[in-house]
C-alpha cells in the first residue's frame, strides 16, 4: 500500500473542503490566535480586525494583512475577509483588494493599513487607509471600495474628501446608528476626528470635529452601542518594555461625544501595537485584538501579527469588565539559577509553578505583563516591572548560586504608602533575616532601598524565598553582595599573624616575618566593587597569580589578581581572612617560613589575621626603634656615603632602604652579610634631597627602622 504523507493528507482535506464549498478550518476560541491559516492552509498574519454581524447571521472580520516576511509596516497589503457562524470554525473568503487596484495609490504600493466595512441599503462600503504618494505619512487618504457582496467583487470608487492635513489619517471606522445615520471616524497621530456621513456613504455632511475626553488616545478608533450608550474604544500610548498599546474606552450619550474616559479594558500584548473592535454575536459580546505569537521567534524585522478574540462582559452600570487574553501567548521567560553578587528584578522569580516556586492568592496576573501565571506584575516607575497586590502568605523563590561561604549584604527595593508591610527571607527553609518592616515611602511607586548586612551564607546553589508576612507594599528587586562590615576601607593598616607583621622583601614577595612595624608593613585598604585591594607604601598592590606561586607586589595594575574577599572571623572585627578572586583560595601566611600564597580553601590555622590601624608615631617615635641599628655619621650630608651598623643572626642578603615620610622608597641597596654578629654596610645619599627619612634594614629574621636626617 502506498504511504500517504502528511503533506498529501493536507492536500486531500483541502480538496474535500473546496468540493463541499467549505473553505474553513476548525479553531477553538480558547486557542488564540483565532485566525492562523488562509484558504490554502498556509500561515497568514492578520491584524486590526473590524468585526461586523451582517443580515445573513454570520460574523465577519475585515483585518489588515501583514505580508510575510514583513518589513516594518510598508508590506501590509492584500486584504482578506474571514467569517464564522459559531466562533469556532473560520472561513477565509480570500483576497478582496490590494494596492495595485487603487488608481490614485502610492506608486510603490504597500501601506494598506487597518480597514473597516459598513452596510447600507444593499451595498457594502469598504473603507481603507492608503497613501497617494511616496511620502506616505503625509499623503494618507481614506479609500472607498463597494460591492453588493460582503466577501468579494469590491471595486475602488475613489476616496473620502477630508478636511485638514493628511498626516496620520488612518484607522477609519464607520458606525451606522439605529436611525440609519452613519458616522465616520479616523484616529491616528494621537487625535480622533469624527463627523456625519451623507446618505451616499462617500461624503461628509458637515466636516469633522475632534473627539474630546479621550484619555491618552493614540489610534485605532472603534464605535459600538449598547443599551443606548455609545462606546468609543481605542489604543493608547502605553509602553513599559514588556507590552505596548493597551485598549481603552470611553462612553457618551451621543455618537460624537463629549466622551467620559473609562480606562483600560484589555492590556497590551507582546506586539508593538494593538487595535481592537467589539461586537455582539448570538447574545455574547466579544473583544477582538491582535498579538505576535505566531511569528514569535522568526526574527522578522517588523510586525507579523495575528487576530485574537475573547469574550467580553459588562458590569451592571454598563462599564466593561477587564478582558483577559487567552490561548497561545508569548512564552514566559525561563528563569533558572542566578549567580551572585548581582542585582535581581523581583519579576524574575524561578520558573516552576504555583506552590513550587511561587504562591499567590489567586491564579491571575492582574498586571497582564511579562508572565502568565498568578503572580501580579505591573510596570514600575523605576523601569522594568514590580510585584504588586501583595497579600500575606504569598511567596516567591529564587535559585541563587553562592560563590563562597561568607557574610553577605541584602539590599531591597520596595515601596509602601504607609509602611505597614512586612516580609522575611528564607534560605533553604531557614529564616535568615527575621521579620523586616518596609519603611514608609509615600506611595506604591515611590521607591526606597534599605539593607540587612552580615547574612551568613554557605557556598552552593540555594533557594531564597521571599515570604510576605503582611500586605501594603510593592517589591521591585534586590541586590545580594559580599558584606564588608567593619572593613577599614581607605585606612592604612598593619596586618599580623600572631607576633609577625605582613611585609615584603627585596624581590617584592609578600611574606609574614617582620617582628617590628616598618613602613613596608603598612597597607592601604581600597574597595573595588565587592572586593578589597591592599596597596603597599610603594604604591604597588598585593597580587596572586595561582595557588602554587607566591604572592607578590604587582605594580599599580588592578586586576582580578589584586582583588580579595575580606571575611570577618570569630565575630571579631579585628580578626579576618582573605580569599583571592583570582584563585578562589584562602590567603596563607606560613608564619615567615616562605612567601605568602593562596593554596587553601578554609579559614583556619595560619589563615587567621588581625589588623591594627597604622599610627605614624609607631615608626617615627625613637622609643619604638630598635637599639641594634646605628647610623654614622648622623646627620648625613647629601651626595655622600654613610655607614649602617647592626647585628645579623645568619648569612643572608640585607636590604637597606631610604624611605620618605610619604612611604616612597628613594634609594635602596642590597649586600650580603657575614656569618652573623656585628655587621656594617655602606650606603649613598646620592640623588636624595635634604630632609627627614626612615632607614629600613631587612634580612632573614631581622628588620629594623631608624630615623635618618640628610642635610
Amino acid at each position: 500500500m502506498k504511504k500517504i504523507t502528511v503533506k498529501r493528507l493536507r492536500e486531500i482535506f483541502l480538496i474535500a473542503f473546496v468540493l463541499c464549498g467549505l473553505k474553513s478550518y476548525s479553531q477553538s476560541i480558547a486557542e488564540n490566535p483565532c485566525i492562523r491559516f488562509d484558504v490554502a492552509g498556509d500561515t497568514i498574519y492578520t491584524a486590526d480586525a473590524s468585526a461586523h454581524v451582517w443580515a445573513d447571521g454570520r460574523l465577519y472580520i475585515y483585518p489588515s494583512h501583514d505580508v510575510a516576511p514583513p518589513k516594518s509596516c510598508d508590506l501590509m497589503d492584500k486584504y482578506h475577509v474571514f467569517s464564522t457562524d459559531d466562533m469556532v470554525n473560520w472561513i477565509d473568503h480570500g483576497q478582496i483588494l490590494e494596492a495595485s487596484q487603487v488608481p490614485w495609490g502610492r506608486p510603490e504600493g504597500g501601506f494598506m493599513w487597518a480597514p473597516d466595512c459598513a452596510y447600507k441599503d444593499g451595498m457594502y462600503y469598504f473603507y481603507f487607509p492608503h497613501p497617494s504618494d511616496t511620502d506616505w505619512n503625509n499623503t494618507w487618504k481614506i479609500g472607498i471600495a463597494t460591492s453588493t457582496k460582503p466577501t468579494s467583487d469590491f471595486t475602488v470608487q475613489g476616496y473620502l474628501e477630508l478636511p485638514g492635513d493628511q498626516h496620520a489619517m488612518i484607522d477609519p471606522t464607520v458606525f451606522v446608528d439605529d436611525d440609519g445615520q452613519a458616522y465616520f471616524y479616523y484616529g491616528g497621530g494621537n487625535k480622533c476626528m469624527a463627523g456625519k456621513l451623507k446618505a451616499n456613504m462617500t461624503e461628509l455632511e458637515d466636516g469633522l470635529i475632534r473627539m474630546e475626553g479621550l484619555q491618552d488616545f493614540h489610534e485605532g478608533t472603534w464605535i459600538h452601542k449598547r443599551n443606548g450608550i455609545y462606546y468609543l474604544s481605542y489604543a493608547d500610548n502605553f509602553k513599559n518594555g514588556y507590552t505596548n498599546n493597551r485598549l481603552q474606552y470611553a462612553t457618551s450619550t451621543s455618537p460624537l461625544g463629549p466622551w467620559v474616559s473609562r480606562g483600560v479594558y484589555l492590556g497590551g500584548t507582546a506586539e508593538g501595537t494593538n487595535h481592537g473592535s467589539i461586537v455582539e454575536y448570538k447574545g455574547q459580546w466579544y473583544a477582538f485584538y491582535h498579538n505576535n505569537v505566531l511569528s514569535a521567534g522568526k526574527n522578522y524585522k517588523g510586525a507579523a501579527r495575528s487576530v485574537c478574540v475573547d469574550k467580553l462582559y459588562y458590569n451592571e452600570d454598563g462599564t466593561i469588565q477587564r478582558v483577559y487574553q487567552t490561548g497561545l501567548s508569548a512564552p514566559d521567560p525561563i528563569i533558572g539559577v542566578k549567580n551572585i553578587p548581582s542585582t535581581f528584578f523581583a519579576e524574575n522569580y524561578t520558573t516552576g509553578g504555583e506552590g513550587i516556586t511561587w504562591h499567590d492568592s489567586d491564579a491571575v496576573n492582574e498586571g497582564e505583563i511579562y508572565r502568565h501565571d498568578g503572580v501580579d506584575i505591573e510596570p514600575c516607575s523605576d523601569g522594568n516591572a514590580n510585584i504588586f497586590n501583595i497579600e500575606a502568605g504569598e511567596w516567591l523563590d529564587y535559585q541563587l548560586n553562592i560563590p563562597t561561604t561568607a557574610n553577605y549584604k541584602f539590599e531591597f527595593r520596595m515601596a509602601s504608602p504607609q509602611g505597614n508591610g512586612k516580609f522575611h527571607v528564607e534560605v533553604d527553609g531557614v529564616d535568615k533575616t527575621g521579620s523586616i518592616s518596609v519603611p514608609t515611602t509615600g506611595g506604591f511607586q515611590t521607591w526606597t532601598t534599605f539593607s540587612v548586612s552580615n547574612i551568613a551564607l554557605t557556598q552552593g546553589t540555594r533557594t531564597f524565598r521571599f515570604y510576605m508576612e503582611e500586605s501594603g507594599f510593592n517589591f521591585a528587586g534586590f541586590v545580594i553582595s559580599f558584606a564588608l562590615p567593619d572593613v577599614p576601607v581607605d585606612k592604612q593598616i598593619a596586618i599580623k599573624n600572631g607576633s609577625y607583621y605582613v611585609t615584603f622583601d627585596t624581590q617584592n614577595q609578600v611574606i609574614c616575618n617582620s617582628s617590628t612595624l616598618t613602613p613596608n608593613c603598612v597597607f592601604t585598604v581600597e574597595k573595588n566593587g565587592n572586593f578589597i585591594e591592599l596597596k603597599a607604601a610603594n604604591g604597588q598592590y598585593i597580587s596572586t597569580s595561582s595557588t602554587t606561586n607566591p604572592m607578590t607586589l604587582y605594580g599599580n595594575n588592578r586586576t582580578a589578581a589584586t582583588k580579595f574577599l575580606w571575611h570577618n572571623l570569630l565575630n571579631n572585627s579585628k580578626t579576618f581572612g582573605l580569599k583571592s578572586l583570582r584563585t578562589n583560595a584562602v590567603v596563607c601566611s606560613e608564619n615567615g617560613l616562605k612567601a605568602m600564597n593562596c593554596n587553601r580553601y578554609d579559614f583556619g590555622g595560619w589563615e587567621k589575621f588581625t589588623w591594627e590601624e597604622y599610627k605614624s608615631s609607631a615608626i617615627e617615635n625613637p622609643q619604638a626603634e630598635t637599639n641594634s641599628l646605628e647610623i654614622y655619621p648622623m646627620p648625613v650630608a647629601s651626595n655622600s656615603f654613610f655607614t649602617v651598623r647592626f647585628d645579623a643572626h645568619n648569612l643572608s642578603p640585607v636590604s637597606a632602604q631610604i624611605i620618605n615620610m610619604q612611604g616612597k622608597i628613594c634609594r635602596q641597596t642590597e649586600q650580603v652579610c657575614g656569618n652573623g654578629g656585628h655587621q656594617e654596610i655602606s650606603m649613598s645619599t646620592s640623588g636624595v634631597p635634604s630632609g627627614s627619612y626612615l632607614l629600613q634594614v631587612t634580612s632573614a629574621g631581622f628588620s629594623a627602622t631608624k630615623k635618618l636626617i640628610i642635610i
